[in-house]
């Protein structure tokens, strides 16, 4: 059991941690698809399609375009037309228009929905006078999500990779959420951030300086049961 500390900022991820999909993309893009009539020729292969788009483009441009000044928007253009053309679509002229409103819907509660648990643990967090921010490779439309799933006053800060062009693990990206949003000097090993990516958010916030948490359901990651839980739930108990 990880002994209860007090930090004086805690940090979450958001994708995973905070919220998830409501569907898996691959069904959600055959809906979508289906509103404009396009015919997908392998639907069985949309899931696996849409991981091969989207690691080729985050390798080609990563951060979601950050770093190499392609706006995020045309790096999702990117990924979702890539990902129907690698499912057997062939259709192309209709495909910016069905990206577009693939975009958009990511952009809301459509798309996305609360982990169970996740506000009644920001909420007694918050009662305890908790400090608390978010740190996560995401592009800009999270503040929009956070608004409208009702828990974006929980936190003091949002600091989407995007706009911080640079992202975790990197620890500049920690650094920057110290030197921007502390109240007064803080040092690394009084800040704790919580993700469910073992190198993205452990070893990102611990090679930082910071001490972290790694949420994880299955259990499997070799890490010592002081610095895991199986659900965003167990938290309560640790801070």
């Amino acid at each position: 059991m990880l002994t209860k500390m007090k930090y004086r900022l805690v940090t979450f991820d958001f994708t995973g941690t905070l919220m998830r999909f409501k569907n898996p993309p691959g069904i959600q893009y055959e809906n979508v698809a289906k509103l404009y009539g396009i015919e997908i020729q392998k639907k069985n292969q949309l899931n696996d399609a849409f991981k091969t788009a989207f690691k080729a483009v985050r390798k080609e441009h990563p951060n979601f375009g950050a770093s190499t000044d392609l706006p995020w928007t045309e790096w999702w253009l990117r990924v979702v037309k890539q990902t129907f053309i690698n499912a057997g679509v062939t259709d192309k002229p209709k495909l910016d228009t069905l990206a577009w409103h693939l975009i958009k819907l990511y952009g809301t509660t459509e798309g996305w929905e609360l982990i169970p648990g996740v506000e009644s643990v920001l909420q007694k967090l918050s009662d305890k006078g908790q400090r608390m921010g978010i740190i996560s490779n995401i592009d800009p439309r999270i503040e929009g999500l956070l608004k409208e799933a009702g828990i974006r006053h929980h936190f003091e800060f949002v600091l989407p990779s995007y706009e911080a062009k640079c992202f975790k693990p990197h620890p500049a990206i920690f650094k920057l959420a110290l030197e921007k949003y502390s109240r007064e000097t803080t040092h690394p090993s009084e800040c704790c951030h919580v993700g469910d990516s073992y190198i993205e958010d452990f070893v990102g916030a611990t090679d930082s300086g910071w001490n972290g948490v790694l949420i994880e359901e299955s259990g499997k990651t070799d890490i010592d049961s002081r610095f895991s839980c199986r659900n965003i739930q167990e938290l309560i108990d640790r801070f």
